[in-house]
Parts: structure tokens; sequence; C-alpha cells
């Protein structure tokens, strides 16, 4: 049967690590971790022609990143700072990641300047999209060696669990025992809750465990979180009461009012 997959590669010159930048990344205490990060974040972004964002819309936080490169969160951030100040990464103000060098390494050696030009295009345009919210701006496209055409967002189960909850996944602090998370969010979908619902609490958790410094142990399984007693209602917003306004003034006795 015929093979009709993408595939996004890395080429990399032999010289790649004895550059200033990766010599300096690798000196620094758990460098070798921190080269190995940016070389997975390098495989990451290829399908997006170098720029991390989760479907367009959701950043990548240090936690995510974690999961992804297998690395603890402490390690990445740790990462992501030097890369930003070797130049290697720039994080925009709407989280999303540039990999500064990637047009280096995709592609045929005769592109490379005119891919690389486009490159640093788009993202200006998105940073200046930033700048000037009230005016929108369509992002140059970027051409990636055989790319894989876009297709659109859909529910369609994926290993078994719908891209909806692959989302929700993804947001959420602690990555343990997916399939009984899983079955706790179809319940709750069931309840009445939607997955934009389910989604919101799960970033407002784990941005308080975040904040909280809240070690991996002490944070909620995922099907804890989503159980029958809806512990995640306490990290959505609270609906204030209607106050039905009085048809009388606050020092008048409503019961002595004359027809």
């Amino acid at each position: 049967m015929a093979d009709n997959r993408k595939y996004y590669y890395l080429k990399l010159k032999e010289d790649f690590f004895d550059s200033d930048e990766l010599k300096i990344l690798e000196s620094q205490k758990d460098g070798y971790l921190y080269s190995n990060i940016l070389l997975k974040l390098y495989l990451k972004s290829l399908s997006n022609a170098g720029r991390l964002m989760f479907r367009n819309v959701i950043p990548y936080t240090p936690e995510v990143l974690a999961t992804l490169t297998g690395h603890q969160v402490g390690t990445v951030e740790k990462a992501l700072d030097v890369f930003k100040r070797l130049g290697l990464i720039e994080v925009l103000d709407n989280g999303a990641i540039y990999m500064m060098d990637i047009q280096n390494f995709i592609g045929q050696s005769s592109s490379e300047a005119d891919r690389q030009r486009e490159y640093y295009n788009r993202m200006k345009a998105e940073k200046d999209a930033l700048a000037d919210p009230g005016t929108p701006k369509a992002l140059p496209e970027v051409p990636v060696e055989t790319p894989a055409p876009a297709e659109p967002k859909s529910n369609k189960a994926i290993k078994g669990y719908t891209s909806d909850f692959e989302e929700f996944w993804l947001i959420y602090p602690r990555k343990a025992d997916k399939a009984q998370a899983y079955k706790k969010y179809k319940a709750r979908l069931e309840d009445g809750f939607s997955h934009e619902q389910l989604c919101e609490a799960a970033r407002n958790y784990a941005a308080q465990c975040k904040q909280d410094r809240t070690e991996d142990k002490y944070i909620k399984h995922g099907k804890t979180f989503l159980g029958e007693s809806t512990p995640f209602l306490d990290y959505l917003p609270k609906e204030k009461p209607v106050q039905n306004e009085a048809e009388y003034d606050d020092n008048e006795n409503p019961f002595g009012r004359s027809e």
C-alpha cells in the first residue's frame, strides 16, 4: 500500500555544533540538555515553517513543551531563557515562538536566502499586527519543502481520543492516567458542559499550579479534576446573581403605598 504521508526533516551541516551559539549553549550547566531541547523544537516547528503555536492559536507553555520534549519544566524554562539570549528563538507577545535559524536547515541550499527573507517578513508582519491590533494583517506564507496540506479542524478520534480532548490534555498540567481522564471528559460533555468550559477550567488550574509552584504529585489527576463532584467548577468564572430593581425608592415603605 502506498505511503501518502508527508515527512519533514532537518538538514544539519557537519559543523552545526561548532557554531558560536551552540558552543556557548552546551558550555552552560545542563547545556547538553538544552541542545537536545533545541533540536526537538526545531523538529516540532518544521510543519509550520519554524513557528511554534498549537493550532495557530494556543501558545506552547513551558509545561506543554516539557511534556513534548521529555524534560523537566524547570529545565525547559531555563533553556528557553538561554535560547532567547543567544538569539536562537524569538517569543512574540501572543506567545508564538519563532525558531530563528530554522530556514537554514530545510529545503535546497539555493533557496535558503529567499526562505530566510520570507520567514523574517512573516515574523515582522505578526509583530506589527500585535503592536497595532486595530489593523488586521495577513501573515505572509512561508514555503516549506513538500508541505502537508492544511486540514480543517475536526473532532476525529486519534488513537482513541478526540482532537478536542487532545487539546484539553495539552493544556492540563498533569499527564497521568489519560484513558480514565478521557472517560470523565466525555461524561462531563454528556452532563452539558462544553469543551470550551473544560479547557478554560484546565487553563486556569494550570496557571494556579504554576503560580503556587505546586509539586506534580499534588496536582490533581485529570480523572479527579473532571470527576462527578466537578472540582473543575472552582476554576470557572462564577455567575453573579441578577438583582431585580425595586419599583419603589429605597426610603419608601412598599407596604404603605397607595394604589
